[in-house]
């Protein structure tokens, strides 16, 4: 996809709109994003485990309210510059990854209204820069809140 070609982009900013289709592989290819707005659209399919080589400068994801799919992939532990990550009301299934616990950076998270089963991970305690946890609405998720979170 062309979009793969846009490597000077900071900010994209696609909210509210009707977009249907995938997320494509070639956005981690985007390694000077830093603001990824593509909440409030259609898109369907799963998280492509490319945007794991969006390694530091990507501080802010806002993919929520679409009709997103699978599991989310472990890669998505290695965006250490995460400050904000937001798949809330989608379609997710699958646990929530251990590898978020690298995520140190991370003041926000939602993941609330998905179809997330297991667990918390006990990684998520690593977290203390987070101020702002919402994983309600997942029918699935059970089990004993880990000590340290």
């Amino acid at each position: 996809s062309e979009l793969g070609t846009l490597t000077n982009l900071t900010w994209m900013e696609l909210y509210n709109n009707r977009l249907t289709g995938t997320l494509p592989s070639e956005l981690g290819a985007l390694t000077r994003l830093t603001h990824m707005w593509v909440y409030s659209n259609q898109l369907t399919g799963t998280l492509p485990s490319e945007l794991g080589a969006l390694t530091r400068l990507l501080a802010h994801m806002n993919l929520h309210t679409n009709q997103l799919t699978g599991t989310l992939p472990s890669e998505l532990g290695a965006i250490t510059g995460l400050t904000d990550m937001w798949l809330f009301r989608n379609q997710f299934t699958g646990t929530l990854p251990s590898e978020l616990g690298a995520l140190t950076s991370l003041s926000g998270m939602g993941f609330h209204d998905n179809q997330v089963t297991g667990t918390l991970p006990s990684e998520l305690g690593f977290l203390t820069r987070l101020t702002r946890m919402w994983v309600c609405n997942n029918p699935g998720l059970c089990g004993d809140i880990p000590a340290g979170v």
